[in-house]
């Protein structure tokens, strides 16, 4: 947001007030919010955005402008947005937007206001990738009244107004609905509280695709690494040889895969896995070690009951953390 700094070097938000609040002396003036969500062009997890083409309608009805007519003949007429009251709102989360429409108002005979604009561009997505690639999201438009506070103009959802379209070119995700929420925010540098409307559409992501490209590779690697143990302990270049191949491998899998996620200051389910995979393999290379050393010192019995215990508890192991970091 544009802050400005007065002479008591206070910041504070530019406010447009020139015109007084429709029935400022009694209940406050309610706001009619639609936004009709035409596409959804693409989710960015890595720069924690996401891009989306809307209508947005505002209604709110304003007596004193019941007799304006621009023509007696209409029922409605036009007028410039700064000509009328209206609640000064701005999306506050967006990045690059772009309006598509003049900034005009139609006031019906009775007094009703409604406000038209189709915007596009890029928001700030809160995205929750702990769960990731299983995860839910709910991408949100913020709109807020930087003029007036809840108690001067209350935003209700337009229901009727409120929707998605039906040919939306989001991929690898799914569209589960849209919620609405009324309520406040508080503006620290005006220690004030702000009306405020929020708009979300719930999207889950189709996990089938990670499941092939994540979860398969990563269990071939640590299933392959479990060959190790059904080698003889006297063989140990293929054993070492084995177990450094898988290690390496895994490794450099999880740099490529770090790329399409920001990096963040928590692990996500995907990266649980993993680790674990890490652990289990190095493991099976540490095991691997220890079996030759035992065949070297004469105790070649203990070293296959060594293979033959891990050779069963590190899959078992491997598909156990899997099923507690994407299911718990």
């Amino acid at each position: 947001m544009d802050l400005t700094q007065d002479k008591t070097n206070h910041w504070v938000i530019p406010r447009v007030r020139t015109i007084p609040r429709p029935n400022q002396n009694q209940e406050p003036t309610e706001i009619s919010v639609g936004i009709y969500t035409l596409d959804i062009a693409k989710i960015n997890e890595v720069e924690q955005s996401v891009i989306i083409d809307f209508y947005l309608g505002l209604q709110w009805y304003d007596p004193r402008l019941a007799q304006l007519m621009c023509d007696r003949h209409l029922n409605s007429c036009q007028q410039q947005l700064d000509e009328v009251w209206h609640p000064n709102i701005h999306i506050i989360n967006q990045r690059q937007l772009t309006k598509e429409f003049k900034e005009i108002v139609e006031i019906n005979s009775e007094g009703m206001v409604t406000y038209r604009q189709r915007f596009h561009g890029e928001f700030a997505a809160h995205l929750d990738l702990k769960r990731f690639p299983f995860d839910e999201q709910l991408l949100k438009l913020e709109i807020m009244s930087f003029s007036y506070s809840p108690k001067e103009i209350t935003f209700v959802a337009g229901e009727h107004l409120n929707g998605i379209g039906e040919e939306v070119s989001l991929v690898n995700w799914s569209i589960e609905g849209i919620t609405t929420e009324s309520h406040s925010q508080y503006i620290k540098p005006e220690q004030r509280y702000y009306a405020r409307f929020d708009y979300g559409i719930q999207v889950k992501r189709y996990s089938s695709f990670y499941a092939w490209r994540v979860l398969f590779p990563v269990a071939l690697i640590v299933f392959m690494s479990d060959l190790v143990f059904w080698l003889d302990p006297s063989q140990v270049i293929p054993q070492i040889t084995l177990a450094t191949a898988t290690m390496v491998s895994l490794i450099t899998y999880q740099f490529v895969l770090r790329q399409e996620l920001p990096r963040m200051d928590y692990l996500t389910a995907e990266d649980k896995v993993i680790v674990g995979a890490m652990l289990l393999v190095f493991i099976a290379l540490v095991e691997s070690v220890t079996s030759i050393n035992l065949v070297s010192e004469g105790y070649p019995l203990l070293a296959l009951g060594l293979d033959e215990t891990l050779r069963w508890l590190v899959p078992v192991s491997f598909v156990g953390l899997a099923a507690f970091a994407f299911w718990v």
